[in-house]
């Protein structure tokens, strides 16, 4: 797991190299996706860095966030433009960087969480 950028608000990790590359890196995000999808992804990225905490996450419309099930049970897809079928998904962590999805307390979740985890960012659709 690579850390992301440490800032005063949210901390961003990013699952793998690849991932961190596709989030921060707008000229390899637009030979990797659609240019609108990598506009929009850079911006998302953005917005999470800005966020208090989880809660501004879970709050802000364009994300449509919503919780996974199955074998995404601890993971939630924000979607990266609708239309067009790319979503990012994240993990909230603790501050020992362990799934805070085993706390069955969504109220304890987006008030207190402060890193997440971007765990891909992927096609929906395809």
């Amino acid at each position: 797991m690579e850390s992301g950028v440490r800032n005063a608000w949210m901390d961003i990790k990013y699952k793998t190299d690849k991932v961190k590359r596709l989030c921060k890196e707008l000229a390899y995000a637009k030979k990797q996706l659609p240019t609108e999808v990598a506009e929009k992804l850079m911006a998302h990225i953005n917005y999470i860095e800005q966020a208090t905490c989880f809660s501004d996450i879970m709050s802000y419309p364009p994300f449509k966030f919503h919780k996974l099930q199955g074998d995404r049970k601890d993971e939630y897809a924000l979607d990266v433009g609708r239309k067009l079928g790319y979503r990012i998904i994240i993990e909230p962590l603790d501050e020992n960087n362990k799934s805070l999805e085993k706390e069955k307390d969504i109220n304890l979740i987006k008030n207190c969480t402060k890193i997440v985890l971007v765990v891909e960012v992927t096609n929906h659709y395809a």
